[in-house]
Formats: structure tokens, sequence, C-alpha cells
């Protein structure tokens, strides 16, 4: 495939409120490549969850729109496509693993069962797309839907050769036990395992760009460090380009290729995962950077950044990292920065490199 994955060009994601508009995300431009793990960090509040939210369409509409802007996806714009043809992208082209998966995963079905749904679904439009001579595989998939349909309701075994598929896609994900996870209900599972089980619903639609959004949040050390060695694997595996939302440095320094630092629903910084963090550019990277302690014994204090968040309410102007930045300017407050190369991988949003 020629060109990126994922191409978002001036995109701007707005919410109304009483007290009007707050644009989360202002006049973003982002580039995925194939097979690529890049991470989007800062703070919360920033719009790292808006905008990957933004390309798969679930945003929660009203209060948010998309005001402007381009969003990419292989040759088609997703920004204008009507609501029955950009859920055809969901999860058989772009899928998306949520922060929370109890709250993701029906507590009411079996686990093996919304696993062989999502195969269903996969296998029902691949049928619609190909003009081949796919009766045999077309009335197969029908009859595995109307078993499925009465498998849950009667709370059966699922059909044979769907049973093989999802076993599959759990082994994948490195459950060590299949056979019994597909049969459990998510509340009968930890949260490392819920999490791996979104994961392999996730990839059981064979998508090629996978969203995460902030997926370790709710596990403990041990199952993060699991999850995000199985994510950085499957890049590999199954050739699933990925798009890492996150507030941990830590998380984003172990898996990704590359970073992209946000600030107030700007990109302030995009970087080779070594380069941002042996030199980084913005003074809001360098100030993330200086919040994390050494992991060795320190007289030296940890510098946390001062202030706090723009309203991002009505227009801004000037730099929006400017009021807490120890390297403002006069410019800074008049005019805002735009992010241009500097050096050969290197994107920043600051004046101090024009």
């Amino acid at each position: 495939m020629m060109g990126p994955l994922l191409n978002i060009q001036g995109l701007t994601v707005a919410y109304d409120s009483k007290t009007g508009p707050i644009t989360a995300v202002d006049h973003v431009n982002l580039q995925l490549q194939q097979d690529e793990f890049l991470a989007i960090v800062g703070e919360s509040g920033c719009g790292k969850s808006t905008l990957s939210l933004s390309v798969i369409g679930l945003l929660p509409k009203p209060p948010a729109k998309i005001v402007e802007g381009l969003i990419q996806y292989k040759d088609t714009d997703l920004v204008h496509l009507p609501g029955n043809k950009i859920r055809e992208f969901r999860g058989t082209e772009i899928a998306m693993i949520f922060q929370e998966p109890l709250t993701s995963l029906s507590p009411v079905y079996r686990v093996g069962d919304q696993i062989a749904e999502a195969i269903v679904i996969r296998e029902s439009r691949k049928d619609r797309k190909t003009s081949i001579d796919s009766d045999i595989m077309q009335r197969t998939y029908k009859r595995n839907a109307r078993l499925l349909k009465r498998t849950v309701r009667l709370k059966h075994k699922i059909p044979a050769d769907l049973q093989e598929e999802v076993i599959r896609y759990l082994t994948l994900v490195r459950i060590g036990d299949p056979e019994q996870v597909l049969e459990r209900y998510p509340f009968e599972l930890s949260g490392g395992m819920t999490q791996r089980v979104m994961i392999a619903m996730a990839l059981s639609q064979e998508p090629a760009l996978l969203l995460a959004d902030e997926p370790t949040t709710a596990l403990d050390v041990t199952t993060q460090a699991q999850v995000l060695k199985l994510m950085k694997e499957l890049i590999r595996k199954v050739r699933t380009s990925i798009l890492l939302v996150t507030h941990d440095l830590a998380v984003a320094s172990q898996v990704a290729d590359r970073v992209v630092v946000m600030y107030a629903g700007q990109i302030a910084e995009d970087d080779d995962v070594i380069s941002l963090f042996s030199h980084p550019l913005h003074p809001y990277t360098q100030g993330l950077l200086s919040c994390i302690p050494s992991g060795y014994k320190d007289d030296s204090q940890l510098k946390p950044i001062s202030g706090s968040l723009p309203d991002l309410r009505g227009v801004q102007i000037g730099c929006r990292f400017a009021p807490r930045c120890p390297h403002a300017m006069a410019v800074c407050n008049k005019q805002h920065p735009q992010l241009i190369q500097y050096g050969e991988n290197q994107k920043v949003s600051c004046f101090l490199y024009d």
C-alpha cells in the first residue's frame, strides 16, 4: 500500500456546552504508517481519546462534532461517510480496545459467544464485499449465525467450526485454558483476562488498524507489562498497526515506535521514541520527563510543571503552553507556533526552533 494507513489533516473537534463550544482537538495533523506502533501521550483532557474516537466515528453526537478536517483511512475519507457506511469499517478494518473491558463486554453473554458473534459479522461483511462465487461460505455463516442466536438463548455450545476459531484467537492472546475461558462470563474473569478477551475480540475482526484507549489503566503492573508485550508482538504476528492512547510515558517508551505529545488539543511534539526520550525538544515534553522518578537514589527533587491547563472555550491566542513555559517569549503570547519539521524525524510546535 502506497502512503500512510491513516492520514489526519487539520482535524478540529468541538463539544457544545452551555458556556460555548469547547475545542478538544484543534487542527491536528497526524499520520500512521503500515505496521507502526504509535503512542499519543499527554495530560488528561488534552484531546487524546477524542482524537481516537473521531477516527472510528464514535464521538457522542451531540455534544461533539467534527468542525473541519480530513480523516483518511487508506483511500476513504471517514469524516463524510454516512453512519451506515462507516459501520462497515468498524471492527473489520478499524477495531478499538476501550479502557474498561467490563463495561465493553456484555455481562449476560459468555465470552465465547461474544467473540463468535464478532467472527460471524466479519465473515458476513466479507461475503457482501466479494463478487466471487461464495454460496457455500455464505450458507455456512448464515447457518452459524442462526445457530449462534439459538446457542446464546439456550446456553448451548457454539458451533464446532466457530469454537475452533474462538479458541485460536484466545490462544493468540496467550490465555492458557481457552476451552474453559470461552464458557465463562466476563465477571468471572480477572481484569487482565477480560482485557485479553477484548484484544482477542478485536483481532477476530482482522483489522488493519487497532485503536487502544488506555488499555492498561485498570491493570496491575505485572499484568500491564504482559498486555503491552502482547500488543507489541501482535504487529509482527497479524500485521496490525496500533494507535495507543495513554497518559503514561513509561508505557509509551516500552512499546511505541513513535510518540506524539499532545497539549490542550494540539500536537506539541512528534518524534521516534528513542529521540523523544533522549533529546526532547518541546518545553512541555521536557517538563513531563522531568516529573518521572529516576529509579535510583537521588537527592534532587522532581520538578512538576507549574500552572494548569488553559480554558479551551472561545478563541485561543498565542501558544497554549506559554503561561506554564519557562522559556516563553513575547511572540508566544501573540502567535501560535506551527508544527514544523526539525531534523530528520522530529516535528515540534515551538518558537524556540524557528
